[in-house]
This record gives structure tokens, sequence and C-alpha cells, in this order.
């Protein structure tokens, strides 16, 4: 039990068998059922400033108020909560709104709604730094990108890169390989993705395709006519073996490591060598026979096989995928953004959410932590070594 719970003791005050009074006994191992229960109150702290006339010389001495009593309305809760409201969990400024009012009991506006989310966007951004060389600097990485609305009805584009223990989001004009190039900035890892020619500057020895966009391929050649029919099912029969070969190792791979036995990687790669083989010339008979898509895929074909090179390296791009999801949502429901301050706020608290969880940090705490030392000068917690965990 913690402080603040209540315990509700239900002692017979008679014997059921024989009638005498039972005061001042217990159960030494009594049954226990437990309601857990939730209590949202709002706490308001009222600054005095008094001035004080001396008794002494009669001159009048002002008080001073706190640090904290100048920073805002609402405290570093307040602000976090609203962060969560709006950033975490994707309420729209005017459910915020009612939330905090009709829940919380806290008088807001929506106005007061969005300072506080463009005060959590500054005080986020040495955390976004700090994302963004963590991400940058790691050894794999998997990117994706999805349309996304902006200011005067403009197209533009959420990029994602995801690596081990950052998630970096970032929201540009364009699609193209220039914002591929400031996504990725420094990145020389090994990156997973589909095939958009976004990420064809990317050196091709360090490049993994992702297998799932290729069968969603092999699908659409299956639906193309005679001429491509046979071959995508082909492909798609090959595809399923390569991923139950793949499957088979990461398991066995797993068992050999408790066992204190290290694996190399050359025994995938020897495994897959049939599979890879048969695969090539599929898509060279669709090429001849003018399927475009295996002509397409056979000149990446390379790109298709690094995972059974590189330790740790998944087939798929379902890391980017699943990490993009919810900002697809988030646009769904809020038609994009209408400023940059906007699609900062997006960027930091997609950016921020992910990373947390990746790290195992609270992100509750980690934004009240946030906030808190951006009003009062204090240094910027590491979202990488952060208290909050």
């Amino acid at each position: 039990m913690e402080e603040g719970d209540i315990v509700i003791d239900c002692k017979p005050e008679i014997c059921g068998h024989c009638g005498e009074p039972l005061d001042g006994h217990s159960d030494p191992a009594p049954y226990c059922q437990q309601q857990y229960d939730v209590v949202i109150t709002r706490r308001t702290t009222e600054y005095r400033k008094h001035k004080i006339v001396c008794p002494c010389c009669g001159e009048t001495t002002e008080g001073t108020l706190p640090e904290e009593a100048n920073e805002s309305a609402y405290s570093p809760n307040v602000a976090a909560l609203v962060a969560i409201l709006t950033g975490l969990f994707q309420l729209s400024r005017r459910k915020a709104e009612l939330f905090m009012d009709q829940v919380a009991e806290i008088p807001i506006s929506v106005g007061s709604v969005s300072n506080l989310e463009k005060e959590m966007t500054k005080a986020a951004l040495p955390v976004m730094e700090e994302i963004e060389k963590t991400a940058q600097n790691a050894d794999q990485g998997n990117a994706d990108e999805t349309g996304y609305g902006m200011k005067n009805g403009k197209q533009g584009w959420l990029w994602v890169l995801v690596t081990p223990c950052a998630v970096l989001f970032r929201l540009f004009l364009g699609r193209g390989q220039e914002w591929a190039s400031k996504l990725l900035g420094c990145f020389a890892g090994i990156l997973t993705s589909d095939r958009w020619c976004g990420y064809n500057h990317y050196p091709s020895e360090k490049r993994q395709l992702c297998w799932a966009h290729l069968i969603r391929d092999f699908k659409a050649m299956c639906e193309s006519g005679s001429e491509g029919e046979a071959i995508g099912k082909a492909l798609k029969k090959a595809a399923k073996l390569m991923f139950q070969k793949w499957h088979r190792f990461k398991r066995w791979k797993e068992n050999q490591e408790k066992q204190g036995v290290k694996v190399s990687m050359t025994v995938l790669e020897s495994q897959m060598q049939a599979i890879r083989g048969r695969i090539k010339a599929l898509l060279e008979e669709g090429a001849q026979r003018g399927v475009r898509k295996c002509d397409a895929i056979l000149k990446k074909e390379p790109l298709l096989w690094t995972f059974t090179q590189a330790e740790g390296i998944e087939p798929t791009n379902n890391a980017a995928e699943q990490n993009i999801r919810p900002a697809v949502l988030w646009k769904k429901r809020s038609f994009g953004v209408e400023s940059e301050r906007g699609g900062q706020y997006v960027e930091s608290m997609l950016s921020i959410w992910a990373t947390s969880r990746r790290n195992g940090v609270n992100p509750i705490a980690f934004l009240k932590e946030l906030i808190h030392n951006y009003r009062t000068n204090s240094p910027v917690p590491s979202i990488f070594s952060t208290s909050a965990k």
C-alpha cells in the first residue's frame, strides 16, 4: 500500500457459530480485495506579496515573489499534461481545453493551450538536437516518409529515421534526395527503406530494401495479366520460403547465443544462396517477358540481401512504418499543420514519444522535468539518461 491509499477492515463483530463477541481479535492473513480509483484534483498556489510598514522607522518594505511565480499561470505539471493531450494523445486543442476544464477543473482557453504548446516546442529544441545527433550517428536505421498537409494547402512530407536508440521525425516541403539528405545528415550506417528514388544517393552497399514492399509488387504482378501472373505467383512463393528460412535462422541463432555460441552471418548467407538464385532467375525471366517491375527490381537485386550479411538487419522496413503510423493518424484528424511552429511541435512530440518508448523512459515524467528545467534555466534533461525511467 502507498501513501494516500485507504484500508477498510471488514471484521465480524460476533462469532457466527456460538455468538461470542470477537472484539480485539484480528486475522493475521486476511483475504484482500482491491478496488482502484483515480482522483483528479486541482491545486491552486496563490502567491501573496505583502507590503509591511516597519514599526521602527515607518518605511514600507515590499515582499519578493519567487521566480516560479512569474513563469506562467500554469505549472510545469499542467504544461506537461497539455503536451500529453495534444502531442502524445493527439487530441484537438478544443478537446484538450474541455478535458482541462471539465475533468481537471483548470480554467484554460484554446489560446492558452496553443501558448503552452509553443513553450514546450521551445523547451524541446535541445532534446531534438540530441535525438538528431544520436539517430544520425547510429550503425543502422530505417527510413520512411508520408504526405503531410502544410500551411496554405501546400503538400509537405513527414520523414522518419528509426534507429536502435533514437527516432527522429522531420517535416519537410519535399520528398526528393535533397530532403532525404537533410533527414540522414551524417548517417553512415546500414539504411533500410523502400525503393523510393529519394534514397538513391545513399551508397548501395549500405542499403537494405524492404521485402514487404516487394511482396506487394509481386501481388500486383499476379493481377497484371498473363505475362506477369505466373512470374508474380512464383516470386510470392519464393519470398514466402525466404521468410521461413530467415525466421528459422533467427530462432536458431538466438538459442545458440543463449548458450554462448557465436553465430556468423555467413551461415544465413549460405542458406539463402539457392533461394536468391531462384528469385534472380525469376526476375530475369520476367524482365525478358516485358514485366517492368521485374526489370526495376532486378537493377537493385544486391540491395535485397544485405540482411544476410550484416548483423541485426531486418529484411523489412516495419520499424519505420510502425513508428510513422501514429503520425498518419494525427494527420487524418488534424489535416496537417498551419504554421512552422505547428510543424516543429509535431516533430518534437512524435520524436520524444517514440524515443522515450525505445529507451524505457516515462514520457510524462520527462516532459514535466523538461518544462520545469526550461523555466528555471536548469540543464536540459537527456532523454537517453534521464531519471524519468
